[in-house]
């Protein structure tokens, strides 16, 4: 169980730098691998959540309920934090899509269209 608890807090920093490694451009630079530091992301997040239940799940079949407690509080905050970096990694391998942008909010006092006027006068939307 403890080594369980070593992998957690060892393997997800490691992942999510490697994650982040690809995921963060510096300057002109594109990010070198989307799809990569997604996956490493997602990988992060079961690691975060899966580990810690794991440890929770064994301590209590053994006993041992101190390390029982201690390692479903991890478990819990595993599942807040691996959420978050599970979203992010699904959206940079192109499982979940981002929503778009809303629209602009049309302005009912500005034509949307060329409005013809007597006398001769054409108002264009844009000048």
């Amino acid at each position: 169980m403890p080594a369980l608890l070593v992998l957690w807090g060892v393997g997800s920093p490691l992942l999510l730098l490697l994650g982040l490694r690809d995921l963060i451009s510096f300057g002109d630079v594109e990010p070198s691998n989307r799809v990569r530091g997604g996956c490493f992301l997602l990988a992060c997040a079961f690691l975060l959540i899966v580990a810690p239940l794991t440890a929770a799940v064994l301590a209590a079949r053994a006993g041992r309920n101190i390390h029982a407690v201690v390692s479903a509080v991890l478990a819990l905050g595993g599942l807040v934090v691996g959420g978050i970096i599970g979203v992010v990694g699904l959206q940079e391998v192109g499982l979940l899509r981002s929503s778009p942008a809303p629209a602009p909010p049309v302005n009912p006092s500005q034509p949307t269209q060329c409005v013809e006027l007597s006398g001769g006068d054409t108002r264009c939307p844009g000048g």
